[in-house]
């Protein structure tokens, strides 16, 4: 028995279902092995984080989970995470009533997996005393090998010796990821958001002079009233709302007009690369313009935080982004725990569509359903105060329901919603945990007081730009209003849109064509006039990969986001020189295809930075393994991105290969890129959304190259589909013929 030493953060990234194989290739985890222990650790691991032991059976083929629950492997490490998280909180440990458990001692027993186990399995696990409340997983039991705790503890084997190798460990690994982040110039490589990468250096003056005429429309116009930028990926936007707020505050000072503004992100990587790129355009410092995620701002003003720093409460996610892929994963949980245990004693009461959303077993139906739920939770329910406890149910169903809003119309629905809700804050109480959402939530209610209406006046802002305004949630865009100091007038708010890219959709992917509820609080919303300018001019890819972009863009219907998210891509050009034709190569099979790959990284590995985009999410544990067998054949440098978090962690090197499904590389951009994991979209998709969902990948992948893309496709996941068929014939794509075998 050769134990593994890990930790939550290391759990949290084999959580997203990254391949085994693909461990030694991630960008945030680190390996480690003495003759006795196994470890793995995670960037920013320190030595006195939280350890978890797991107790494997010598020479087991699965090296994180107990072998008869790898089909279950990131539920049964989501599990492991919540329960490691659990044990952290001071007193005494509670867990779900649906995890039954069981205590004795230091040791307790719960179900392994929400999901169904045809084994019934449990862990035995045990919480070592002290304030590292470290956890050792002993072992499973199943409905064939049954144990009680009593008996177990009667022939438990010792526990590994960890203190002087772990210290040994945890400097390793800070070497290994310090190492990562300062590799000699002459292989470093930036992966920057996409339009940062485009400002190259230039000085203000010089970029003004290369700006489209669009973007300078943008840059140049009024500040009396609100404006919407929108413009497909590579359009610039980024780079144009910088470009204006540097205007602003440049005219301002010609004026002498005191101003304040505010540039609004959802991640802290974009606020960095946007703070970046304001710096490095030779004005010195410009102390008038801030950049920060929206979570950042609530965080700094609001009372709870800047008055009580010792509740002792952790907030999951370090902006909006990260903070609601935690809740996503949060509410999942929950929801699976409620459908296996109480669902029963609610259904029968329930709409027949509520109950049929419940009742599917389709993991993107449960999926869409958490992401259903989070805007409940937290534009609705936590924007409106409204917190478990006596009357407060009451108070849920007398709210007035919007075409936003999830449609729940019955006192039954709206029961069931609201035991969701109560379990959750329970849950999260229990670990003292809070999210993003609760965090707004609270500063919108102390943005609405006489207190802030003062206050603003001094630390609000005279003109607010937001980026990525499509990823805001209601509740997020209901703060944004508030931002603005002079009151008399209506806000003056710019925001960048991508017209095709919607919240749910990076972060749920295909399942958020399953969605009920809408991020579309409509923009305009308290903003008075909104202006409307539009972007047609790419300045990232070729003429040729554009006019791919435009075939695949016509192939499909407009995407439910609403007739405001449209855009016209026959006014699109690209302003770059031109380059070479994308290109078809079709395989006889799925190791032919992966075959083809290898040898394409092979050449295009000296030319520059290199990705390959899987489309299909189903299909990335076969990529990932092979990402892993490129990597370990020690010629090239491979980083794979399975979670938005990765991104942060990526190696930063001129040549390169970053492995990621194509919604996680958007804001990345590469030399060339390869499109793979192509699912049979003319005969196995079942519906005509998840037929849009796959071709909006396919445009997403497209459009992360600069200079050339090759497409991969192969016999056993139906050839090429028709779109890129139909391409070739058109002389948008060459054809070549892929392996045989």
């Amino acid at each position: 028995m050769k134990p593994l030493v890990t930790t939550v953060r290391a759990l949290s990234e084999l959580a997203t279902d990254l391949s085994p194989d693909a461990v030694s290739s991630s960008a945030i985890l680190f390996e480690f092995s003495t003759q006795e222990v196994d470890f793995l650790l995670a960037a920013d691991d320190d030595e006195e984080v939280q350890r978890i032991v797991i107790m494997r059976e010598q020479n087991a083929r699965e090296r994180f989970v107990p072998e008869h629950l790898v089909s279950l492997r990131r539920d049964v490490l989501s599990r492991m995470k919540s329960f490691a998280e659990r044990a952290r909180t001071p007193g005494p440990l509670f867990l779900p009533r649906q995890w039954h458990q069981y205590k004795y001692n230091n040791y307790i027993a719960f179900r392994a997996t929400p999901k169904a186990d045809a084994h019934s399995s449990r862990w035995i696990t045990e919480v070592t005393p002290g304030d590292r409340a470290d956890i050792i997983f002993w072992a499973t039991t199943t409905s064939d090998n049954k144990s009680t705790l009593e008996e177990f503890d009667s022939r438990r084997p010792p526990a590994p010796e960890l203190d002087g190798v772990w210290t040994q460990t945890v400097a390793a690994a800070q070497e290994h990821f310090a190492q990562a982040r300062s590799q000699p110039v002459d292989v470093d490589m930036s992966l920057p958001a996409l339009e940062q990468s485009t400002t190259k250096g230039w000085a203000y003056e010089q970029w003004l002079e290369a700006i489209s005429k669009e973007q300078r429309a943008f840059i140049e116009a009024d500040t009396d009233k609100s404006i919407r930028l929108r413009g497909p990926a590579g359009s610039g936007k980024t780079l144009a709302l910088s470009l204006k707020s540097i205007r602003e505050v440049l005219n301002a000072r010609e004026t002498g007009r005191d101003t304040r503004v505010l540039v609004v992100t959802h991640s802290w990587a974009l606020a960095a690369q946007i703070s970046d790129s304001i710096d490095s355009m030779g004005l010195g410092l410009l102390h008038e313009i801030d950049v920060l995620p929206l979570l950042e701002i609530a965080k700094t003003i609001s009372p709870q935080y800047v008055q009580d720093v010792s509740s002792g409460f952790s907030l999951i996610g370090e902006d909006s982004l990260s903070g609601k892929q935690a809740q996503l994963d949060e509410i999942q949980e929950v929801l699976d725990d409620f459908i296996t245990g109480d669902w029963i004693t609610y259904k029968g009461g329930v709409s027949e569509g509520l109950r049929t959303r419940f009742d599917s077993a389709e993991n993107d139906e449960r999926r869409a359903l958490a992401w259903d739920l989070l805007i409940e939770f937290g534009s609705v329910i936590g924007a409106a105060a409204i917190f478990p406890g006596a009357g407060s149910e009451l108070r849920y169903f007398q709210l007035p329901r919007a075409s936003w809003m999830l449609p729940i119309n019955t006192r039954e629905d709206l029961r069931v919603v609201f035991e969701l809700y109560t379990r959750y804050w329970a849950s999260l109480d229990e670990r003292s945990l809070t999210t993003s959402d609760q965090v707004l939530a609270d500063f919108l209610i102390h943005m609405s007081t006489n207190s802030w209406n003062r206050a603003r006046r001094v630390q609000g802002y005279d003109l607010v730009f937001v980026d990525e305004f499509h990823l805001f949630s209601p509740l997020e865009r209901q703060v944004l209003h508030y931002l603005t100091r002079d009151t008399s007038i209506y806000p003056r708010v710019f925001m960048a849109v991508d017209p095709r890219q919607s919240p749910s959709e990076a972060f749920i992917g295909l399942a958020a064509h399953e969605t009920r509820s809408s991020s579309g609080v409509s923009a305009d919303d308290n903003l008075g006039v909104v202006a409307n300018f539009e972007l047609t001019t790419i300045h990232r890819f070729t003429p040729q990969i554009l006019e791919l972009i435009k075939h695949v863009h016509h192939e499909f219907p407009t995407l439910d986001l609403g007739q405001e998210w449209d855009i016209d891509f026959t006014q699109v050009e690209s302003a770059q020189a031109g380059g070479c034709l994308p290109r078809l190569i079709s395989a006889a099979s799925r190791s032919g295809e992966e075959d083809d790959i290898v040898r394409a990284v092979q050449a295009l590995y000296p030319s520059g930075r290199l990705a390959l985009a899987v489309v299909d999410f189903r299909q990335w544990q076969r990529f990932s393994r092979l990402a892993s067998r490129i990597g370990h054949s020690g010629k090239f440098h491979v980083s794979t991105v399975s979670g938005r978090s990765d991104i942060e962690g990526l190696g930063y090197r001129r040549r390169g290969l970053v492995v990621g499904t194509a919604e996680y590389l958007a804001g990345l951009q590469f030399d060339s890129v390869l499109v793979a994991g192509i699912p049979d979209m003319n005969a196995s998709a079942p519906t005509a959304n998840e037929r849009i969902r796959y071709l909006s990948l396919l445009y997403l992948a497209l459009s992360r190259a600069q200079g050339e893309v090759r497409v991969f496709v192969n016999e056993d996941d139906g050839g090429a589909p028709e779109v890129l068929l139909r391409a070739v014939a058109n002389h948008l794509m060459e054809s070549d013929q892929g392996s045989l075998v």
